[in-house]
């Protein structure tokens, strides 16, 4: 072949080559490149054309001959790669290569160039400084007329912003902000893939829903940035103590999920092995975290369901599953896991009903109380407890027990703790109105209820609207509710004792008890838990314990009153210890507020 016939393959498909290269990034022009190509065979202008169009293209260019020895690079090669003319001339392409595709990759490329005469696609190079950073690449091989190679004409352009964006929204896509971790769009679709490929292999996997015990206690007490920072070190812990082929996700707060696959073909097995991560990851969390220069525990309550080839549920019914089985475990105490049991949906439906029926009583006006006498050992009237009770239109009366523990987990504790406040101080504004005298009306207030930050402008909004005597006022608090934060409870006791309310606490003995925080808070009675009263005349560790705090709340001069008290034995073994105050059946029942002077005068 002449000299001049290469020239005219490699002019004609270099001008290919930059008519498609324009096209990409001036596409207004294209038309003008493809007929000056046209008007060049009709002419035959001079190829300086496309010499300038070399030089100057914003894409990255080279010509290697058929051994794939690079002959020229243009400018945007040089700025592109770090490599100059004078470094790139007589090298091969693989002076960019970055290490990161396969020989296959490779086969694939050469597949394509030799069948088709081009190939295009992404690569990764690596620029002359070591940085990796992505191409589109476009190869085209020049021949003559015999189908022998001549030259290899490439250009590429850097897509390494293109790449970082779509990295960046596939991340906030798919990834969560704050761990890192898969978020649960991400984590759905990969248990859908391990539930098909469950299907075909036989194999088991396992989903594992994981809930942090009492975070939200450091979240209030030490603030949302330290919180934050104690979830983030628990998405470490969790990826390091897992297989790299499992999936850990943070579904949102302190919840987290976490995917087990290709497990074993025998359920016991597989249920043994799943349990034996759980434990690991359990003993991983419970160790000390050092957050801001605070030691902090934490332990977390793991719910774990399996599946496997007859699994036909989606998987938000898995996660749903494992769910339920993590609340099941919340009920055994911290740090621990519970498998699934199809038992426990049915409980956990059980428990959303009732979660629905409360916000309807609540918006439906179907709260109402109970008030229980106190009295002393001669039958004197000392005071009332308030006690809720759900008034259902065809179940009729529902005892708290039923309701309590719900509103307690779901945060209604706060509205329905008002309500009781302000329709039991409505009721003692009542007695009063009709001349009875009340020594004073207790008050159930919960934990939740009395750390929220208007829990003193609600009591005393409840007096105002209702024209309630404060003095006759004693709200009722839990030992528990101490350890948050002694000086806030004791300066919110405070502000509300300038009013003249009192304050008893509740199931003493139950919980924190301290003489420290006893002797600094304005308390004016302490309550015996019916737990020891019941067995009292037969236990004697119950019988200790109730002398004990009999004789703590002498010598801090407080008053005393036993509840549950229901047998004449009880009485007489309790004001043999001292105690003079009493609230149980052996006295009253709990009655509706206007029939308790009835009895009184019966």
């Amino acid at each position: 072949m002449s000299v001049l016939k290469k020239a005219d393959y490699f002019t004609t498909s270099l001008a290919k080559e930059m008519t498609s290269s324009f096209r990409q990034h001036s596409p207004f022009a294209t038309g003008h490149i493809q007929l000056n190509h046209i008007y060049y065979r009709q002419s035959q202008i001079e190829p300086a054309l496309y010499q300038c169009f070399f030089e100057h293209s914003s894409d990255a260019m080279l010509i290697a001959d058929a051994n794939c020895k690079i002959l020229h690079v243009n400018p945007a090669f040089v700025a592109i790669t770090g490599y100059s003319l004078e470094e790139s001339i007589g090298q091969t392409p693989y002076l960019l290569s970055s290490g990161v595709h396969s020989e296959s990759f490779y086969d694939q490329l050469w597949e394509s160039l030799n069948q088709k005469g081009y190939w295009r696609g992404e690569l990764v190079n690596k620029h002359k400084n070591g940085d990796s950073f992505s191409i589109w690449q476009r190869i085209n091989v020049i021949e003559d007329d015999n189908r022998q190679v001549l030259y290899y004409i490439s250009a590429f352009s850097d897509i390494s912003i293109i790449k970082h964006t779509e990295r960046k929204l596939w991340q906030m896509a798919h990834l969560d902000s704050l761990s890192g971790l898969a978020n649960r769009a991400l984590f759905e679709q990969r248990l859908l893939q391990e539930i098909f490929a469950a299907k075909r292999s036989g194999q088991f996997g396992a989903v594992i829903f994981l809930d942090l015990d009492d975070f939200k206690k450091i979240n209030d007490g030490l603030g949302h940035r330290c919180g934050d920072l104690l979830l983030q070190e628990v998405a470490k812990r969790l990826q390091s103590h897992l297989r790299t082929e499992d999936t850990v996700a943070r579904l949102g707060g302190d919840e987290f999920v976490i995917l087990l696959s290709g497990l074993t073909h025998y359920p016991d097995d597989a249920e043994k092995t799943a349990g034996s991560v759980a434990q690991k990851v359990l003993d991983a969390l419970l160790q000390v975290y050092l957050i801001e220069g605070q030691e902090l525990q934490i332990s977390a309550s793991l719910g774990i369901t399996l599946f496997s080839t007859g699994f036909d549920e989606s998987a938000e019914k898995l996660l749903r599953q494992a769910d339920v089985a993590m609340y099941a475990a919340k009920t055994e105490g911290k740090s621990v896991y519970c498998f699934y049991h199809p038992n426990m949906l049915e409980q956990a439906n059980k428990r959303l009903n009732i979660e629905t029926e409360l916000r309807c009583a609540l918006q439906n006006d179907q709260i109402v109380l109970f008030y229980q006498a106190q009295y002393d050992a001669a039958h004197r009237l000392l005071g009332f407890e308030a006690l809720v009770r759900r008034q259902h239109p065809e179940q009729g009366t529902i005892s708290p027990v039923d309701f309590l523990p719900i509103a307690e987990e779901t945060g209604m504790i706060i509205e329905l703790g008002a309500r009781i406040l302000y329709l039991a101080c409505q009721q003692l504004a009542a007695w009063q109105a009709q001349g009875f005298e009340v020594p004073h009306l207790a008050i159930n207030i919960s934990p939740a209820q009395f750390n929220h930050f208007n829990f003193v402008d609600s009591v005393i909004s409840a007096l105002k609207l209702t024209g309630a005597n404060p003095a006759k006022v004693m709200l009722e608090i839990t030992e528990n509710l101490i350890i948050k934060d002694v000086n806030e409870v004791i300066e919110k006791m405070r502000l509300l004792k300038q009013r003249g309310i009192r304050f008893s606490i509740d199931d003493f003995g139950t919980g924190y008890s301290s003489l420290a925080y006893l002797q600094r808070m304005p308390i004016d009675q302490l309550k015996i838990d019916r737990s020891f009263v019941q067995d009292i005349t037969r236990n004697d560790n119950d019988a200790a314990i109730v002398n004990a705090i009999i004789a703590m709340a002498g010598s801090l001069k407080l008053d005393i009153i036993a509840e549950g008290v229901e047998t004449a034995e009880q009485v007489d073994y309790l004001i043999g210890c001292g105690c003079n105050a009493f609230q149980g059946y052996w006295f009253s029942h709990p009655l509706p507020g206007a029939e308790v002077f009835n009895r009184e005068a019966g």
